[in-house]
């Protein structure tokens, strides 16, 4: 990707939330790393029993509660993974986890007329704040690290909740190197049940 601190997505990303049937709820993690199986293990799940499946199958299990909790977990972009949640809520004893030993864990969540979504960060198992684009060009962040990937993305009242939503979705598509596009709900990933903490 180009200059991350100005690319833009061929498509909108809430567009694509939505074609996809995730407009009501979304929640994702994304995790600076590629082992899928070490993610799986900090989820306390054995990476054999997941079950290789592409989006279609995984949505098949999409339900909005915090029942169980089904994650589909694979590749995001060079040094990243992402675990969509597809059932259930990630409760943040695993966010810890899967951001032990200097990693990082950006997570994103919407859920339509009871939260307009945010944009977390958690490194080395210590929330570190919301990410958001500045009301203006240079304005406050609650992360200033992650300053130079909000530009051209400055939030303001007159925008409706999904377009704010579309840009903390840009915000990670250049902090990660990819943003969600077509090819990233084709792919194949691994859907796991994770079990309750006991």
């Amino acid at each position: 990707m180009q200059k991350p601190d100005r690319a833009l997505p061929e498509e909108s990303q809430w567009d694509l939330l939505a074609g996809h049937g995730l407009e009501s709820w979304f929640s994702c993690q994304w995790v600076d790393t590629e082992d899928g199986n070490e993610i799986a293990r900090r989820l306390g799940v054995d990476p054999r029993d997941g079950t290789l499946c592409d989006f279609q199958t995984a949505m098949q299990s999409y339900e909005i509660g915090p029942e169980e909790l089904i994650v589909w977990v694979g590749e995001h972009s060079a040094g990243w993974s992402t675990i969509l949640t597809i059932s259930g809520t990630m409760p943040p004893h695993l966010i810890e986890a899967l951001s032990a030993d200097g990693q990082r864990v950006l997570e994103a969540y919407y859920v339509e007329e009871a939260d307009p979504g945010k944009l977390l960060y958690t490194y080395d198992r210590e929330y570190r704040g919301e990410i958001f684009p500045p009301s203006s060009p240079g304005g406050w962040m609650e992360v200033p690290e992650f300053e130079a990937h909000a530009s051209g993305l400055e939030l303001s009242d007159e925008i409706s909740d999904a377009e704010t939503f579309d840009r903390y979705m840009c915000m990670v598509g250049r902090i990660t190197g990819r943003f969600i596009d077509r090819a990233w709900f084709a792919s194949t990933r691994t859907l796991y049940h994770v079990p309750h903490e006991e």
